[in-house]
């Protein structure tokens, strides 16, 4: 009898389903059971649901791995085979398979990175992932703290338990020149490597005296505190009061950029549109100035870069009028101080960068439109409030980092700091309250100085 090929096909691919694939899960194994045990040990994996997805897999595999690394005899497979099981379910197992390691994922890696990022170890983003990066920082802190607590540091680029608790606990007793050690009842003693941020200048905005710098003459991108030379330069080539129509240059920007928003044909007074370019840091509203002032954004951006010569700061050049990343668009931390030095002595320039509620007037497009700033510095409630902060700018882009460029005024003192390449606003604020706290240290140290009579 002629059996038909579609019956034969069909039969072989039954055959093959029942065919083992790889080594198979433990018959009769609790899958949730695994699940909780993995949760209790740092795997964040979700629910325990019984159900063997992608985040349940890698989490075995990774506790596979690390229990072959200590000469157990699994394989890095993913699946849950009775030998896994057996060995991940026992106590005595439970120290090792809290170990963070190449490929571990989750909140313990992320508040472990940020402590390697607060000692100046780890130079990438607290992302919650184990890689490479964190990996060669962990060594690198596993080295000097070997020294000091041998018994409990095994050099290898792993973070086992007690090494966990060691680097998240309190760590200013070890002699680390580090963001996270620094004392703030000392802010005298502050130096760059106490500072989160990449490039920094700190002056004294009435005599122009460096107090403080890190990598201050070293270019970067400045992002969004670019707008701080496009006002520079707007008031010095427009009339605030002149009645303008928004030109269709407003709507040529990057699809991510902040808005603020105008639309071209509204018409607005070009001060209102300064407004908004700077407090809602509109990048639509930065390409409206630039094209009303100058006939055109390249016009402008030449523009930009005379003023920038005039004023001496002598590495940077401007592309641009909004800070988006460019090609050849670049400025640094003392150019930054020596910019908003020069624009705070403008009165609309310092009604404007100081302003943190404004309401841009209805107009034939839309009506009134309230902007204001929201940054932590100035509110009283945010931990990372600055008491006497004014303005100036800030500016943010994920090659930049996060920038910032701010004003302190107290007891008849100004001073004016820029931070570049921050990887956090946070960050951002701390090494801001530091620089002005130091600031005021040094200025009043100096006037005790001075002879009187």
């Amino acid at each position: 009898m002629r059996v038909p090929f579609r019956r034969i096909i069909c039969a072989a691919l039954a055959a093959c389903l029942l065919l083992p694939s790889g080594p198979a899960r433990a018959e009769g194994t609790d899958i949730a059971a695994l699940q909780a045990r993995l949760i209790s040990l740092g795997y964040e994996i979700g629910k325990a649901d019984g159900i063997i997805g992608k985040k349940t897999s890698a989490a075995i595999a990774l506790a596979q791995k690390l229990l072959a690394d200590e000469g157990i005899a699994v394989q890095p497979t993913g699946i849950p085979d009775a030998k896994t099981v057996e060995q991940i379910m026992k106590e005595e197992n439970t120290a090792l398979l809290k170990t963070l390691v190449k490929g571990s994922w989750g909140s313990r890696v992320k508040e472990a990175q940020q402590t390697l990022i607060g000692l100046n170890l780890l130079k990438d983003k607290a992302d919650g992932q184990y890689g490479g990066n964190t990996e060669t920082a962990m060594k690198a802190f596993e080295e000097y703290m070997a020294k000091r607590e041998p018994e409990k540091i095994r050099p290898d680029g792993k973070i086992s338990e007690q090494e966990y608790l060691l680097l998240t606990g309190d760590l200013t007793g070890y002699g680390f020149e580090a963001p996270l050690c620094f004392d703030e009842a000392h802010p005298e003693k502050l130096s760059g490597a106490y500072l989160y941020a990449e490039k920094v200048c700190l002056i004294n905005a009435s005599t122009g005296e460096v107090l403080l710098e890190k990598a201050a003459d070293e270019p970067a991108e400045p992002a969004s505190t670019t707008k701080i030379m496009t006002l520079l330069t707007a008031l010095s080539l427009c009339d605030p009061d002149k009645t303008v129509v928004i030109p269709e240059e407003a709507k040529d920007v990057p699809q991510d950029s902040t808005l603020v928003p105008v639309t071209p044909g509204e018409t607005m007074v070009m001060r209102d549109l300064l407004y908004g370019m700077m407090i809602r840091s509109g990048n639509d509203a930065a390409n409206a100035v630039a094209v009303l002032c100058a006939g055109s954004v390249d016009a402008f951006a030449e523009e930009m870069n005379k003023t920038a010569a005039k004023l001496g700061m002598e590495h940077s050049h401007f592309v641009n009028a909004h800070g988006y990343t460019a090609e050849g668009h670049y400025t640094t931390a003392r150019d930054l101080v020596i910019a908003a030095r020069n624009g705070l002595t403008q009165p609309l320039f310092r009604e404007i960068v100081t302003c943190l509620k404004y309401t841009l007037p209805a107009t034939e497009k839309r009506g009134e439109l309230p902007v204001n700033v929201k940054w932590e510095i100035f509110n009283p409630l945010s931990p990372y409030y600055i008491s006497h902060a004014a303005g100036v700018k800030s500016g943010y882009t994920s090659t930049a980092g996060f920038c910032y460029v701010g004003a302190y005024q107290e007891n008849g003192i100004t001073l004016i700091a820029a931070v570049m390449g921050g990887q956090t606003r946070n960050m951002a604020w701390t090494d801001l309250r530091r620089l002005f706290a130091y600031g005021m240290a040094m200025e009043t140290e100096n006037d005790e100085e001075e002879p009187k009579g």
